[in-house]
């Protein structure tokens, strides 16, 4: 297995953070198509019943601006403290902004990190009241998910519901789900970022060229990897990785890191889902 570019290396410095932007808005389907926008609404009804009128607390993990959290919380009674986290803080602070709650921080946050996770996380174990709405958009597919969610599974208490989303690898077979979605993936603003990332790495990276591949996840054999690879004449390097799930890989996870399914969300056309969970009592 070639070695990887953490994940935080693609954020790592605004130019970045801005490819990115126009990579999200010239290809994310939750931009172009209303039917995955609306997943992100439809959560809300069983949302309220859950909190109860209740006052609560929203944490954004891996938030970017905010977009799909805004979608959720215009459905919601106001947060009594929202914190925004992402590997960039400024995008954290853009959301920060955006976003509706009485109180309001934004925070750096590494995913791949344990510690900046419990960091994030347990700064609201003395707050009051409680209940923590945690919401993961949009990052999984780009993080090893198992370890995420069994990170996520031993800090959520009782009272917390996880609100995540991933997408997806449409149909039953991996391999051909994620060759549908590749031109989401393999095109002109995408190879930019990535291009751009892979350069600004340290240590250097030698002179080579970007190859998108689809692949088997080393940890997972049966799961799809889409990966952009840094080929130079003596050594490869993963830049970027996508895991594409079919959405029985997703309720898998769940089972396997001790989470209970509350509702499940998907798309017409299977490429993004949303799930809400809570630990196992």
């Amino acid at each position: 297995m070639p070695p990887e570019l953490p994940a935080s290396a693609l954020y790592s410095h605004p130019s970045l953070a801005r490819l990115w932007k126009k990579v999200h808005f010239g290809y994310s389907p939750f931009i172009h198509r209303p039917a995955v926008r609306k997943l992100y609404s439809q959560p809300a009804p069983l949302l309220r019943s859950l909190l109860k009128k209740q006052p609560y607390h929203v944490v954004a993990l891996g938030c970017a601006e905010g977009l799909k959290e805004s979608v959720l919380l215009r459905k919601l009674p106001k947060p009594y403290h929202l914190t925004t986290a992402d590997t960039s803080l400024t995008m954290a602070r853009i959301a920060a902004r955006k976003l509706p709650a009485k109180k309001k921080t934004a925070k750096k946050l590494d995913l791949t990190s344990p510690s900046s996770l419990s960091h994030v996380l347990q700064s609201h174990s003395n707050l009051s009241p409680p209940t923590r709405l945690l919401t993961l958009f949009g990052v999984l597919p780009n993080l090893d998910p198992l370890p995420l969610l069994r990170r996520l599974t031993k800090t959520l208490r009782p009272c917390d519901l996880l609100l995540f989303s991933t997408n997806l690898a449409p149909g039953k077979n991996p391999r051909a789900g994620a060759l549908r979605i590749l031109p989401q993936y393999e095109n002109p603003p995408t190879r930019r970022w990535l291009e751009a990332a892979a350069r600004r790495f340290r240590p250097r990276l030698p002179q080579g060229q970007l190859v998108f591949q689809i692949n088997s996840d080393p940890r997972q054999r049966s799961l799809a990897r889409i990966e952009a690879r840094w080929i130079s004449p003596r050594t490869v390097h993963t830049v970027f990785s996508s895991r594409r799930p079919t959405a029985c890989q997703v309720e898998a996870w769940i089972r396997i890191t001790h989470m209970r399914k509350l509702a499940r969300y998907l798309d017409p056309l299977s490429e993004e889902g949303v799930w809400l969970v809570t630990r196992k009592a």
